[in-house]
């Protein structure tokens, strides 16, 4: 069902929350307009302009959302599981609280993005832009952010347990006690992060760039970090018994008497410092 520009504004102009099910608002000028609590399941707003708009506790799931513009709206608390977000711009948008379970958002445009408490396990944000984003305390497991750009994001305390970071760019950001378990960062570019207390056991860093980077305290136990870069990275406290370290550049990296090591392998005999 396709409103007219007279329909859509009587509708959006009506009290309580609406009911837009199955509508179709695809292209539709919607910038600044409150629809809390709406109900959009399965609308179609591909390509809707909803900058500034409200769309808290609205219900969005299984919506389809491709190249919609939806810079500084309020998306906290809305549910959009399974929608289809591909293409995006939600730079600026407060998404906190918010429930994207199973949500497309390839090349999608979150810089600045707040994400605090969301949950986007298994989310697609493969190629999207999320430069300065707050995803602290997120729910992240299982997704997949192949080649993704996080840089200077927050991503303490996330909860990114198997998600796939491979290629992504994560320079400068935050990830202090955040759970990466199992996580795939193939080639990841995590330099002068803060990894600190975050928990890299049994993860894939093969080939990822780690220099600069705080690791203190934290858990790689088990981890694949066979040729990685780790020049001059901190790893006081940390713990990596049974990691992989075959050909991985150790220049320069600081630990001390708490660090633990792999079986066999000796400090003394490679390029790394003790701290004092």
């Amino acid at each position: 069902m396709k409103f007219t520009q007279y329909e859509l504004y009587d509708l959006i102009n009506r009290p309580g929350p609406l009911w837009l099910a199955n509508v179709d608002l695809s292209e539709a000028n919607l910038r600044g307009v409150n629809l809390h609590g709406a109900i959009l399941h399965g609308a179609n707003l591909g390509e809707a302009f909803l900058n500034n708009a409200i769309l808290s506790e609205a219900n969005l799931n299984d919506a389809n959302l491709r190249m919609v513009v939806l810079v500084e709206a309020d998306l906290s608390k809305s549910t959009m599981i399974g929608a289809d977000m591909n293409g995006a711009d939600l730079n600026g948008a407060n998404l906190s609280g918010a429930n994207l379970g199973g949500a497309k958002l390839r090349e999608a445009k979150l810089s600045e993005a707040n994400l605090r408490q969301t949950n986007l396990r298994g989310v697609n944000l493969t190629n999207a832009s999320m430069h300065g984003a707050n995803f602290s305390g997120a729910n992240l497991g299982g997704a997949d952010l192949t080649n993704a750009k996080l840089t200077e994001s927050n991503l303490r305390d996330a909860k990114m347990i198997k998600v796939n970071l491979s290629g992504a760019d994560l320079r400068n950001s935050i990830f202090t006690d955040a759970d990466l378990s199992k996580s795939i960062l193939i080639g990841a570019n995590f330099s002068k992060s803060n990894l600190g207390g975050a928990d890299l056991s049994d993860a894939k860093l093969s080939r990822a760039d780690l220099s600069e980077t705080d690791l203190r305290k934290a858990n790689l136990t088990g981890a694949d970090l066979r040729k990685s870069f780790m020049y001059m990275a901190d790893l006081r406290q940390a713990n990596l018994s049974g990691a992989n370290l075959f050909e991985a550049d150790l220049g320069k990296v600081q630990y001390d008497k708490s660090t633990i090591w792999p079986e066999g392998f000796d400090p003394q005999a490679a390029d790394v410092v003790l701290a004092k």
